[in-house]
C-alpha cells in the first residue's frame, strides 16, 4: 500500500465524452469475495492454533488485527459504493456527496495500508520464528530491517493522506481554498512506496524457502509449505497493479478512477492474509490423508531462537514427520 495523491475534483472530467460505466458492482464482489477467502482461511488458521498448542502467538495477534482492518475496511467501501464509489464523477445523482466520498476515501486509505502494514508484519515475524540465531544471524537481520523499514515507509503513507494540504479539510476535497505540497512529489513518493511495498512481498515470499528445507519434513512436505508461503509474490503483483494506476487519481475523476486501487489495495492484503496461514493449515490435511488408526501425536521442535521455537503438531502414524529423540 502507498500514499495516495490528493484526489482532484475539478469539473474537467466533464470535458471527455460521458458514459455509464460503473466499477461499484466490481468493487464490491471482488473485495467481499477476497475477504470472505481470507475470513476462512485465518480463522482455519487460529483454529488450528488453539487445538494444536492451546495458545496463539504474537504472529496470531498481528494478523488478526490486520483482518480486522481489513473487514472494517470492506464494511466501508460498501458504503462508499452506495454513495456512488465506482461511477464517474459526472454521473453521480448527488455532487455534494463528493466531500463525503473524498474523506471516507482518506479513512479507507488508511485502514487499508494498516491492514497491509500488518499483514506483511505478521508473516515477517513467522519467519522470525523459524530461524535459529546460531545459524541464520544473517537473514534475521535482513528481516528485521525490512520490517523495520516497510513499517515507516507506510507509516508515512498514512500521514501523508491526512498532512499534504492545508487546512486539513483540502486534503479530501481540493475546491477548498488552501495550499498543498508539490502534487508530483508526492506522486513520487507514491510510487516509491509502491515498489517497495512489492519488495517487500516477493522478499517474503522467497525466504521461507532456505528455512523450511532445514526442517524436519519430507521433501514433499516441505514442497507444498514453502509453495503456500510463497503466495505473497501475487500480493507483490497486486502492489505493482495498484501503483500503475495511481496517477489517474489527479484526474478530475477520482471516484471511477480510485476503483482498480481499490480493489487491488484488498486484493495484496487478503492474499498476504491467506499465505501467512496457509502453512498452518497442515494439521488439518494431516488428519484428513491419515489412516483411522488411533493417532500418535508428534511434536517436532526445531532449533530454538532466543527461546521462540516453531512446533509442527503432525501425527507419526502418517508417515509425515519422525518422533525426535528427547532432549
Amino acid at each position: 500500500m502507498f500514499i495516495l495523491p490528493r484526489k482532484q475534483t475539478s469539473s474537467a472530467a466533464a470535458d471527455g465524452p460521458h458514459d455509464d460505466d460503473s466499477y461499484g458492482s466490481r468493487i464490491l464482489a471482488a473485495c467481499w469475495l477476497v475477504n470472505i477467502l481470507s475470513t476462512i482461511i485465518i480463522g482455519l488458521r487460529v483454529y488450528c492454533k488453539l487445538k494444536r498448542s492451546k495458545a496463539l502467538w504474537y504472529d496470531d495477534h498481528i494478523l488478526i488485527a490486520s483482518w480486522l482492518f481489513q473487514s472494517a475496511n470492506i464494511i466501508l467501501i460498501t458504503i462508499n459504493v452506495t454513495l456512488g464509489d465506482g461511477q464517474h464523477t459526472y454521473n453521480l445523482s448527488d455532487p455534494a456527496v463528493l466531500p463525503l466520498l473524498g474523506l471516507t476515501g482518506n479513512i479507507s486509505g488508511t485502514l487499508s495500508i494498516a491492514a497491509a502494514c500488518l499483514s506483511k508484519t505478521s508473516f515477517g515475524v513467522t519467519l522470525l520464528r523459524l530461524c535459529n540465531a546460531a545459524t541464520h544471524r544473517a537473514m534475521r537481520w535482513s528481516i528485521w530491517v525490512l520490517l523495520v523499514s516497510m513499517n515507516i515507509s507506510l507509516a508515512l503513507s498514512a500521514v501523508f493522506i491526512w498532512a499534504q494540504c492545508s487546512p486539513s479539510a483540502k486534503n479530501w476535497y481540493d475546491r477548498i481554498p488552501g495550499t498543498c505540497w508539490d502534487p508530483a512529489a508526492v506522486a513520487k513518493y507514491g510510487l516509491f512506496s509502491g515498489i517497495y511495498s512489492a519488495f517487500a512481498d516477493f522478499v517474503l515470499s522467497f525466504l521461507p524457502w532456505p528455512l523450511i528445507w532445514g526442517l524436519q519434513m519430507q521433501m514433499r512436505e516441505k514442497i507444498g509449505v514453502a509453495v503456500a508461503m510463497s503466495m505473497g509474490v501475487f500480493a507483490g503483483l497486486g502492489a505493482i497493479a495498484k501503483a500503475l494506476q495511481l496517477h489517474n487519481l489527479s484526474s478530475g475523476d477520482f471516484t471511477y478512477h480510485e476503483s482498480k486501487i481499490v480493489i487491488w489495495g484488498t486484493v495484496e492484503t487478503a492474499v498476504t492474509i491467506m499465505a501467512a496461514s496457509v502453512p498452518f493449515l497442515r494439521i488439518l490435511i494431516v488428519e484428513a490423508t491419515s489412516s483411522p488408526a488411533p493417532p500418535c501425536p508428534a511434536r517436532v521442535r526445531f532449533p530454538k531462537s532466543d527461546e521462540q521455537e516453531l512446533v509442527l503438531e503432525d501425527e507419526e502414524k502418517a508417515g509425515v514427520v519422525d518422533r525426535p529423540a528427547s532432549s
